[in-house]
Formats: C-alpha cells, sequence, structure tokens
C-alpha cells in the first residue's frame, strides 16, 4: 500500500511538473515589466504613470506566471517527498513544499497590493507590498532547493540503474537486449520481458545473516543464571537479550558445534610502529615448535597436532599497530594472484590459492622479511626528502580540504550578490550605474540598508509562532485528550516552520545585507585584487597548517611526564572542568573560528559582486569585467571538480597506506625479501586468508552520532574487517567478497589487506570514540585525517526490508531508501566530518581506529567466544594502571556480560606488573635508577565467565595477559638500554621514526613476554581455567586494602 502511494505521488508531481512548463511556455513576457520591482520597493525614480497604464496587461500575464512556477515548484516537492532518502529529508520537502504554498499565496497578494497603490497614496501600503514581495521572494529561494533536489534524485536514480544494469552484464554475461526488456519502464510499457532473466538486486547477497548464541537450557552458565534470578528459561534469555545481540559474529555458531575444543585467540594490542615491533617479536617466539605445549598445543584449525602455537590458533586479532605485524605476516605467506603488468585483471573471476608457507614460517630472526621491516622502521620518512615529502602531503590536504569548504561561501556570496543586484529579495531597490567609485559610502553600499518591509515580513512570521506557541499552551491547560495531543503536535510543527522560515527572511534580508555592508571595505580588495586575497587565504592555511602539525605530534604529550610512573598533579582547569567539556570547549572554538573566516569570505564576495554589479551594470558590460573577476570562474570550475573528488583521498589515509606498504607489505624471494608492487592490488577477501592458519581480523571502529549513538565518552561502535565478513554487531555484516562486487572502485580501494592495516591504525581522524581530545574537527578542516568511508551494513538491510526482498512486508518507514551506494565520497562527507554528521542508517559509515573503540582487541575475542585469549599489550599506557586492560574489561562487562578475574597475588598476578616490584638493584648498581620502573613479570593470568547469553556449554576460560614493561627477565643489554632512556618502554604513539635502537629493544620485550606467555600456558592445568584459585582482583581494578583471600569479580565491583 505504501509503495503504491509512493507511485501515485511520483506521477502526480511529474503531472504537476509537467504542467507547469506548459503554462510557463505561454507568452509571459508582460510579467516582467520594467521597474515593476523598482515600483513595488518604493524605488523614486519610478513613474507611477507608466505603472498604472501597464497594470492590467501585467496583471494578466502575472497571474500565468503565478500559476507556472507555483505548479512547478509544488510539482518539485512533491517529488523530493515521494524519493526522500532519509527522514531529514522528508522534513526538509514538507519547509519546501510549505514555502512553494507561501509564494503563491503572497504573490497574489503582492498583485492585490500593487493594484491598491495605484489609486491610494501613503507609505502604508507600499510597506505591505514591499513585504509580500519579500515574502515571495525568499519562500521561493527556499523552494527553488525542490527544483535542485529532483534533479539530483534523477540523476541519483539514473546512474545507480545503470550501475547495477553494468554489473549485472559483468557478473551474469547477460545481454544489453536482456537488460532493457527487464528493466521497469519497460515492462510497463509491455515490451518487457515477463519470464526472462531479471538482475537480482545487489543487497540481497551482500548481507550475511544473523549468526546469535543459542543457549540451551543445559548449559552450565544458563543453569546458574536460573538459580541466581529464580526465572524461567525464557525470561534470562529476555533479560540478556542485547548481551546475546552483542555476540552477532557469523561463523563463530557454526564453528562451536562441529569442535571439542576452546576457541583460542591472540589479540595483538594498538601504540603504532611500538606496538608492532613488540607484536613482531611475540609472534616469532610463538612461531617456535616448542610454543605449541599445554592447552594450546590441539589445533582448532584442522590438524591433530598443530606444529606451532601461532598455527593452531583459530583468530589473530589485531589494532592498530598489531596489525602492522599482522599484516606483514599475513601478506608474506600470499602468492600473488594479479599480475601487476597485467593491463586488465578481472577480480571477480579470481579465486583464492594456498598459502606458500604456514604462517609461524615466516619473519623468524635473522630473515630477510624481518630485515626489510628492521631497515624501514621509520616508514613515515626515513630521510629529509621523506620528511619534506610528507609534509608536503599534509599540505596537499589542507589546502584541498579548505578549497572544497571555503569554495562554497565564496560561490554562494558571489551568486547572492549579483541576484541582490538584480532581484530585491531583500527588499531595497535596486541600484543601476549612479557611481562609478567603490566603498562603503557609494549609494550602491547605502542602497544595502534594510527596508521596513523586511522587518514587517519578519514579525509576521515571528507573530504567527508566537500565536501557535499560546494556543499549545491553552489546548496544554484546558484538555489532556488523544485530540488534544495531536492538535498540539500539529500547532508545535507550525510554530517551529515558522520560526524556521523567520530565520530565513531574516538571514535574506538583513543578516546578509549587514554582513555586505560590514564587508564591502575589506571587499574592496577582494576580488578586485588578487593580492589581497591570496594574502589573506595565505594566512589561513599557514594558520591551519601548523595547527594541524601541532595536533597530530602532540597528541600523546601526557606520555612524556607519567612514563617515568609519576603522576603528576591535575591543573586547576582540569580540576574545575572535565575532559569531556574541554573537549567540547575546544571543538566549538575550532568550529567558531571556522565559521568567521566562512561569514568573511560570503560576505566579501557578496560585497564585491554587488558592488560592481550596481556600479558597471552586469547584463551590459559582461564582456568588460576585469580579468581579477574571472577567477571566479575558475573557481566555480574547480569547486566542481572536487565536488568530483574522493575526501578519503584529499586525506592522509592513501598516503599511510602507501607507507605502511612499503615496509610491511614484503614476501620473500629468490635473492631476499621482495616489496609488494604497488600495482597489485591485496584484496582483502583474497590476500585475508590463510590455509591452515588462524583468521585474521583487523579491528576498527564505526563513528555514530544522533540519537543512535553509543554510552556518552564512546562514540563509537564495533567495526571489523576480515576475509570473510566486515562489519560489525551493532550495524551488521557484510560479505567481504560480494562487498567488493558491489562497490564501486573508489571504495574497492579500502578493501584491501593493506587498506584494512591503515584502516585499522586511522589514529588521528575526525571522529576518534573513546580517544576525542578537541582537536578532531581541525584535523577534518585541515585534511591532516586518517581512516575511511566504507558502506553500512545497517543502511542495507533497511533497505532490503524497504523492498519486502527478504519476504517481509515493506518496511513502514516515510522515506525511500537509495538503491546505490555512493560512488564518489564528495565535499558533502568533509562536512559531516567537520559537524559530526554520522547516522546509524546513512549509506555510508565513517571507519577509522580499532583503538578507539578497544585498543587491545580482546572485545573483539570475547565476542567470538574464545575461551583461551593471549594478549600482547604494546599500548604503552603511562604506568602504573594497565588503562588498555582496564577499559576493555569494563567494556566487556557491559556490552558481553563477560567478567574477567585477574589474578591478585601470586605468581602472573595484577602486582607483579606494576613498577617497582621486580627485584631491586643495589644503590651503587649503574641500573638502581630503574628500580622504580622495573616488575617482577610481565604475564596475568586470568578466568573468563562468560553470561548464560553465549550460549557456551563451558562457560569458563583462561586469559593471558602480557604487557610490554621493563620486566625483571629482560636481557643485561635491553635493562642498559632502558637506562639511557626515561620513557621506555612507553615512547609516544605519535613517534613514528624509530631507530635501530628502538626497533631492536621493542621487538626484544615482545620475545621477553612472550617467552613468560608460554611459561604461562605450560604451567596452565585445565582445572585452574575453571576455578579461578587465588586472589583476584575483578576487572583489573587496583589492588583493595589487604584482608583475607577472597575472589572478587565485576559483579561484586558492580
Amino acid at each position: 500500500m505504501y509503495s503504491f502511494l509512493l507511485a501515485r505521488a511520483v506521477v502526480i508531481a511529474l503531472g504537476l511538473i509537467a504542467t507547469g512548463v506548459v503554462i510557463g511556455s505561454i507568452e509571459v513576457r508582460g510579467a516582467f515589466r520594467p521597474k515593476w520591482t523598482h515600483y513595488t520597493f518604493g524605488d523614486p525614480g519610478s513613474a507611477i504613470g507608466d505603472v498604472r497604464s501597464a497594470f492590467p496587461t501585467a496583471l494578466q500575464c502575472n497571474l500565468w506566471w503565478i500559476a507556472a512556477y507555483g505548479t512547478v515548484l509544488a510539482g518539485c516537492a512533491l517529488f523530493y517527498r515521494a524519493r526522500a532518502g532519509s527522514k531529514l529529508g522528508g522534513q526538509a520537502a514538507n519547509f519546501i513544499g510549505a514555502a512553494a504554498l507561501i509564494a503563491v499565496a503572497a504573490n497574489l497578494i503582492e498583485c492585490r497590493l500593487v493594484s491598491i497603490m495605484l489609486t491610494h497614496s501613503g507609505t502604508a501600503w507600499r510597506t505591505a507590498a514591499a513585504a509580500a514581495a519579500t515574502i515571495k521572494f525568499c519562500a521561493i529561494a527556499v523552494a527553488a532547493f525542490g527544483v535542485v533536489a529532483f534533479f539530483a534524485i534523477l540523476l541519483r536514480d539514473a546512474l545507480g540503474t545503470c550501475r547495477r544494469a553494468w554489473t549485472w552484464r559483468r557478473t551474469q554475461q547477460a545481454s544489453i537486449r536482456e537488460i532493457l526488456r527487464s528493466l521497469r519502464i519497460f515492462r510497463w510499457m509491455g515490451l518487457g520481458s515477463t519470464d526472462g532473466p531479471e538482475p537480482k538486486p545487489w543487497w540481497d547477497k551482500v548481507l550475511a545473516s544473523k549468526a546469535l548464541p543459542e543457549p540451551t537450557e543445559d548449559q552450565e552458565a544458563v543453569k546458574e543464571a536460573i538459580g541466581d534470578s529464580g526465572q524461567a528459561f525464557d525470561d534470562v534469555l529476555k533479560n540478556q537479550q542485547s548481551w546475546r545481540r552483542a555476540y552477532n559474529v557469523p561463523g563463530v555458531t557454526t564453528a562451536l558445534k562441529h569442535r571439542t575444543e576452546p576457541l583460542r585467540a591472540l589479540c595483538l594490542s594498538g601504540g603504532g610502529v611500538r606496538s608492532a615491533c613488540v607484536a613482531m617479536g611475540a609472534m616469532q617466539v610463538f612461531s617456535k615448535p616448542s610454543s605449541a605445549t599445554g592447552p594450546a598445543a590441539n589445533s582448532g584449525t584442522g590438524s591433530a597436532q598443530a606444529p606451532t602455537l601461532l598455527d593452531g590458533l583459530d583468530y589473530v586479532i589485531s589494532v592498530s599497530g598489531g596489525g602492522y605485524a599482522a599484516g606483514a605476516r599475513l601478506l608474506a605467506v600470499q602468492g600473488q594472484l594479479v599480475d601487476p603488468k597485467q593491463k586488465r585483471e578481472k577480480p571477480g573471476r579470481l579465486r583464492p590459492k594456498r598459502n606458500i608457507a604456514n604462517i609461524s614460517q615466516r619473519f623468524e630472526d635473522g630473515s630477510a622479511e624481518f630485515d626489510h621491516i628492521r631497515r624501514g622502521s621509520s616508514y613515515l620518512a626515513d630521510s629529509p626528502l621523506g620528511l619534506v615529502r610528507a609534509l608536503a602531503e599534509v599540505l596537499k590536504n589542507l589546502v584541498a580540504s579548505l578549497a572544497i569548504i571555503f569554495s562554497v561561501p565564496v560561490i554562494a556570496g558571489s551568486a547572492a550578490g549579483f541576484l541582490l543586484a538584480d532581484v530585491p529579495i531583500a527588499a531595497f531597490p535596486p541600484v543601476s550605474g549612479k557611481s562609478t567609485a567603490a566603498g562603503p559610502n557609494t549609494p550602491s553600499s547605502a542602497s544595502l540598508v534594510t527596508h521596513p518591509a523586511a522587518y514587517w515580513a519578519l514579525g509576521l512570521f515571528a507573530v504567527f509562532a508566537v500565536v501557535c506557541t499560546v494556543f499549545v499552551l491553552i489546548t496544554e491547560w484546558r484538555s489532556n485528550s488523544r485530540c488534544s495531543e495531536r492538535r498540539m503536535a500539529h500547532a508545535l510543527g507550525m510554530a517551529r516552520a515558522s520560526a524556521v522560515f523567520a530565520l530565513v527572511i531574516f538571514t535574506l534580508t538583513i543578516a546578509l545585507p549587514a554582513l555586505m555592508l560590514l564587508c564591502s571595505a575589506p571587499s574592496s580588495h577582494t576580488p578586485s585584487s588578487a593580492g589581497g586575497a591570496f594574502a589573506a587565504l595565505s594566512g589561513v592555511v599557514g594558520v591551519n597548517y601548523v595547527a594541524a602539525l601541532v595536533a597530530i605530534i602532540w597528541r600523546d604529550r601526557h606520555k612524556l611526564t607519567k612514563s617515568a610512573g609519576a603522576q603528576s598533579t591535575p591543573r586547576l582547569l582540569k580540576r574545575l572542568l572535565p575532559p569531556e567539556v574541554i573537549s567540547l570547549l575546544l571543538t566549538l572554538a575550532t568550529l567558531a573560528l571556522l565559521s568567521v573566516v566562512w561569514l568573511a569570505l560570503l560576505g566579501s564576495f557578496a560585497a564585491g559582486a554587488f558592488q560592481y554589479c550596481t556600479q558597471t551594470g552586469w547584463g551590459e558590460h559582461f564582456l568588460n569585467v576585469p580579468p581579477a573577476v574571472w577567477w571566479l570562474g575558475g573557481l566555480a570550475l574547480a569547486s566542481l571538480f572536487l565536488g568530483f573528488a574522493d575526501v578519503t583521498s584529499l586525506s592522509l589515509h592513501p598516503f599511510y597506506r602507501r607507507c605502511l606498504a612499503r615496509t610491511f607489505a614484503v614476501r620473500r624471494g629468490t635473492d631476499g625479501a621482495v616489496r609488494y608492487d604497488d600495482a597489485e592490488p591485496t584484496w582483502l577477501h583474497l590476500y585475508g586468508r590463510t590455509t591452515n592458519g588462524p583468521k585474521f581480523v583487523f579491528a576498527c571502529s564505526a563513528a555514530i552520532s544522533g540519537p543512535d549513538k553509543p554510552a556518552p565518552g564512546l562514540n563509537a561502535v564495533s567495526f571489523v574487517m576480515s576475509a570473510d565478513y566486515v562489519g560489525g554487531p551493532e550495524l551488521g555484516w557484510f560479505h567481504t567478497d560480494k562487498l567488493f562486487q558491489a562497490s564501486s572502485p573508489r571504495i574497492r580501494r579500502d578493501l584491501t589487506v593493506e587498506a584494512a592495516v591503515a584502516v585499522s591504525g586511522a589514529a588521528f581522524a575526525s571522529a576518534m570514540g573513546r580517544q576525542n581530545k578537541g582537536v578532531e574537527k581541525l584535523l577534518a578542516v585541515s585534511g591532516a585525517r586518517l581512516g575511511t568511508w566504507l558502506p553500512n551494513p545497517n543502511f542495507v538491510r533497511q533497505l532490503k526490508n524497504s523492498t519486502g526482498s527478504n519476504g517481509s512486508a515493506p518496511d513502514p518507514l516515510p522515506r525511500v531508501w537509495p538503491k546505490s551506494l555512493p560512488s564518489i565520497r564528495g565535499g558533502g562527507y568533509l562536512y559531516r566530518e567537520i559537524l559530526g554528521i554520522n547516522d546509524r542508517d546513512a549509506r555510508l559509515v565513517q571507519v577509522t581506529d580499532g583503538g578507539h573503540y578497544d585498543n587491545s582487541g580482546l572485545v573483539e575475542a570475547l565476542r567470538r567466544r574464545c575461551r583461551l585469549i593471549i594478549v600482547i599489550d604494546g599500548g604503552g599506557d603511562p604506568p602504573p594502571l594497565p588503562v588498555g586492560l582496564t577499559d576493555a574489561l569494563r567494556l566487556a562487562r557491559y556490552e558481553l556480560g563477560v567478567v574477567v578475574t585477574l589474578n591478585r597475588t601470586g605468581p602472573y598476578s595484577i602486582e607483579g606488573i606494576t613498577p617497582g616490584s621486580g627485584k631491586q638493584f643495589a644503590r651503587d648498581n649503574a641500573l638502581a635508577g630503574l628500580n622504580s620502573r622495573i616488575t617482577r613479570g610481565a604475564v596475568v593470568r586470568g578466568v573468563i565467565k562468560y553470561p548464560a547469553a553465549a550460549g557456551l556449554d563451558e562457560s569458563t576460560g583462561t586469559l593471558i595477559f602480557a604487557k610490554a614493561v621493563l620486566s625483571e627477565r629482560c636481557p643485561f643489554w635491553l635493562l642498559s638500554y632502558a637506562a639511557s632512556t626515561a620513557i621506555f618502554p612507553h615512547d609516544p604513539t605519535s613517534d613514528q621514526w624509530f631507530s635501530e635502537a628502538q626497533f631492536a629493544a621493542y621487538t626484544s620485550l615482545g620475545r621477553v613476554i612472550a617467552e613468560e606467555a608460554v611459561g604461562c600456558l605450560r604451567v596452565l592445568q585445565p582445572h585452574d581455567s575453571h576455578n579461578g584459585r587465588g586472589s583476584a582482583v575483578g576487572d583489573g581494578l587496583p589492588p583493595a586494602p589487604p584482608r583475607p583471600p577472597v575472589p572478587v569479580t565485576s559483579q561484586t565491583v558492580n
């Protein structure tokens, strides 16, 4: 029924547009009498006799013209409403439709008032007519957006249809005749085939089905939950429904049904190249045959006995810098699937090949590929020329971003100045060539003073909004019935719409002329003087460039002061204001500065264009435009080009991806390591697989804002990339290979292993989740941002529901979902980043660093219900607290219902990784300065307890957490290195220029903590991972005051 109504609305809208075009083609030139608008707005130069004699003919023609543009604007608004792709779009279409009706009514009233003016003297009728004309022009300005939306929707639908047809032809080798006969318009005309092949919608195949856990009443955790709550089985599941949805990961439930061994995962934390070195050293230890001992000896990947611990894992989950090392391991065992010298490849026909080696058989200590990474550890810039190239990349992106942002006010201001000089929408009489001088005191500038009619027009809608509000208050006082509630809702809607329209009139008739008058003096240098404009814009670029570099480099400054173990005293500002408030104030300051520059450009160019037209006459002297003004046309063409440019391509993401690939994308050759060719695309669904090894998962995060945003302070949801699936439980899942087929070439470039590593490590972006620091908007404006925009599974799911393709009824939402993914992530997405618009149901979602959600990767391992998890944490948390671990445990407790109990005392306990707990050196020892930093160990063991919602037969597991700390197990040379630098092992993440000493130190540290983790596995007994004997601390909280050793879990803490 809803689809039928939409189809009828589209037909009616097209009929109205066609009718208006036909009416408008009638001779209506009499409606545009010379000096008509001059007389309406009180131009003293207008002769009343001329108007009186021409009025009857002009009135008749004007009525035809009102009918013409009224039907066209109403038809475009109705079409926009019927085809709106969002709730906001539907509301905008309603407002545009109301503006069209207001324009028609105001124009009719204007005609009547002008006729009265011909026979009555006095200023009252003239002011009233001017007010009506002002309302008319402002309403037409608003309704004109419906025309733009009409053509934009037609273009979008045409491009989407062509892309779907091309995909059908490419994937199913359908002929052009079959494609044309399958189109709806040909079927409607009776020319299409009724039984022939029809292209299946791409959204039917790309989505992965939900894979929720399947708890049963005989499971241990379910019995315990029933006993604790005293509720029935169904009630227990209903109470844990949120947790159950959070375990929605395709393939996990099926995998658990066909095995008796627990799922095992290795988590590699984020932390830039520091974490990559730690992970690289740890995986060297896990690649030794001696590491496959204890509970990890049995393989879950097909063979009875895994040769190494690394080969026997089910998952390798990496975040940020950990993904550098994971991606390097993954690409090192891949054969060449695409010939870089091939002119044209067909990726849809490629199939994965068997790996050329096991994951554990690469990157051994002393191997060629390991030496390649050692030589390229300063991967961003390893020479002065490389540093210049990196700085030039930041400058290029800054200029491109500012061009996109500031081209809008320049073009809009110029257009507004031209229109205000010819069409008096601001209720002042146009001024023709009366002056040849420029300046704020010329007659043309004096005409910018607003006419009293503007205030009357503004007051009319302001009064109407007040009346509606008073009606709501009276209705609320008189009755509380359902009918009165509906009337109140309608009245409030009309009050809001009236207030918005009053704001439009204020902007066009009062604010914009005032801004033009304010900027009229500076505008004498812009654009008439190219040097002045260049100097001003250069200053803006320079300030933003320096600020962007400071924001990038200075983001980890707190680690420099806390790395030695000292806790600094909070400053007065931090004590008075919460960090969230400080972040918000910084964001507002950035947007305020940007708004000032934006408005200054708008006013300056509007004033300059207005003065030029009123002094020279735009229509008569178009060919005599000075050369300094022609650059406006060039700027318009540049903005058109930038509108088709990809905002991800104009960020640091491609540069970052290439830098990482040059160092970490390498395979073994006959004469050493061979870098991946830049022309060899490492497609994620092909190059992201292993033959007999673990599945590699690159953990990212998706920014969500608005009503559906996550908990305050988190601001991001889980989003992962792997060879099989892309997405997360909050938004949904894609099949990676099918998403690749449905995506445009620009998006495909971000569906590679190299791109997944770069996106997972997008540390600084315009949305940074839990790590927001208030500089995100500055990064967005400057172009110095990482991350990308990828298709949103939630959008595709709602699109599928709305078309009824899943066999269900159509979605009753009052919107029409676009049936294609964007092929260009244009300038609109840059404005989304600046304004923080990340809707949950948008076509694309902004994907950034996984550390913005969980920097350890532990939550993703728990989400996959692994019962043996090893975490290699190279996050560099400022001591003494393992903040990354506690954040992950808290997130797992509230999103998954998982309780992790850490050992408090004894071997592999939380106190063992506390700085100062290690064996102290004598005062006269050269290493005595390390006493406050050295720890007794680097590994903490914990017990994992899954809730009933996880659906596990065995609900307990083991966590082995290995942290990159300065342990007493470190060799002497590593301790000596630590003594020579106060911040080891907590070098800031902003330091991505590692020296040979730093690379060796962190890689060696990774081996040390991994050997201790293997030792923990060797002594681990099965019952130890179930009963959690010994003192423990829930969720990794600091040790409680001395008391009997009773286990404390996050349940008792909460």
